[in-house]
């Protein structure tokens, strides 16, 4: 069973550090490995942290900020396309525990973070080549071409909050169909 909620307590912060570096750092080699098993992102002080918690553990985590800069300029060919935008949030991290890759995670993390960007008009990412396609899917549109980061490749995206709407109530039923009703 799984609970998606802001993350606020440190034990919270700790895990997601512990697990961005698994992800990110040996896992998809954007960032060297470090000794500490640790990686605080360099937006750490103004992200929203998303969580998805299993048995007391942090298993899943998004991280998000709307407060420029936002580190997709630095992959974009013409950082002004985002002026069209208006009021935008950055989803900076998508991390899971590979052993809770689920579409359930993902559908709770994504509604759980949905209740936090309705007040904005667009949604900015920077997503992995290989996850494109599920980007495609939820509605993101490139903004640019593939940008190299350490060994992993990004592609600029945005999707405006508006068309999100449309998959709120598919995610809900994902949920509820494994835990039941959600408020």
């Amino acid at each position: 069973m799984y609970r998606f909620k802001k993350a606020e307590a440190e034990a919270e912060f700790e895990q997601i550090f512990r697990l961005n570096h698994a992800v990110f750092a040996r896992e998809l080699r954007q960032y060297a490995a470090d000794s500490s098993a640790r990686l605080v992102d360099k937006f750490h002080d103004k992200n929203l942290y998303v969580i998805a918690v299993s048995d007391e553990e942090v298993v899943g985590m998004i991280a998000a900020h709307d407060r420029p800069p936002f580190s997709i300029v630095d992959r974009l060919p013409d950082p002004g396309v985002l002026e069209q935008f208006g009021r935008l949030i950055e989803v900076r991290l998508l991390a899971i525990d590979p052993a809770h890759r689920s579409g359930m995670v993902l559908a709770g993390l994504f509604l759980t973070l949905y209740q936090h960007v309705r007040k904005y008009d667009a949604v900015a990412i920077s997503g992995r080549v290989e996850e494109c396609p599920m980007y495609h899917r939820l509605g993101f549109h490139d903004l640019g071409p593939p940008v190299r980061s350490g060994q992993a490749e990004f592609v600029p995206m945005a999707l405006r909050v508006a068309d999100l709407a449309r998959r709120e109530p598919r995610w809900r039923r994902r949920l509820e169909s494994v835990r039941g009703p959600m408020p």
